[in-house]
């Protein structure tokens, strides 16, 4: 679970003026920026497997990549020609494998037999290492409007037949979308 700031950050200019966080508080902002992002911000630890075109390119869905670990590839045909199914995967030497760190484009060389791959499955290390300002700002203004108002996304109640009527996701405004814009998964497939 992300937990974006800490209560000793309390006296920082992360928080509206008047507001004292809650460590509760804080993991609820810390969930809703991780569910705008579609991703979590600090550095967290990625599988996936992604196809390969005819030139060998690919594109990992979270950056900045900082580390990659494992590296399998699946040729596009197997010693045999496929005849008896697809190939299974294989080991690839990570030094043949050319990773963007900003954008998270990829590009192998070919198996040791020379027979280019139809995908690979990488384990790699995606996020900041530290959380960004831009981050810990838009965590304390989301705090700032929960304790604030703590059923901020109720448009009306109606007691006698027990009836909420919600907005829309309102804890994101556009100055905190702004705010977390640099940080949100971009999907490039």
């Amino acid at each position: 679970m992300s937990q974006y700031l800490t209560l000793d950050e309390a006296d920082k200019p992360y928080f509206p003026n008047g507001v004292t966080p809650e460590l509760s508080d804080i993991l609820r902002a810390s969930a809703i920026i991780d569910a705008h992002c579609r991703r979590e911000i600090g550095a967290k630890s990625y599988t996936e497997r992604i196809p390969l075109t005819e030139l060998q390119r690919g594109h990992l869905s979270y950056s900045p990549v900082i580390d990659v670990t494992e590296v399998k590839g699946r040729p596009r045909n197997g010693i045999m020609g496929g005849f008896f199914g697809p190939p299974g995967f294989e080991d690839v030497d990570i030094s043949n494998l050319d990773v963007d760190p900003e954008t998270g484009s990829v590009w192998c060389g070919g198996s040791p037999f020379g027979i280019p791959y139809a995908e690979l499955a990488v384990t790699y290390t995606s996020g900041w290492d530290s959380i960004p300002k831009q981050v810990k700002v838009a965590c304390g203004l989301i705090v700032g409007k929960i304790t604030g108002n703590p059923d901020s996304n109720v448009k009306s109640k109606k007691d006698f037949d027990f009836s909420i009527e919600y907005f829309g996701s309102g804890m994101i405004t556009p100055e905190i979308a702004d705010l977390l814009s640099a940080y949100c998964k971009m999907s490039m497939r």
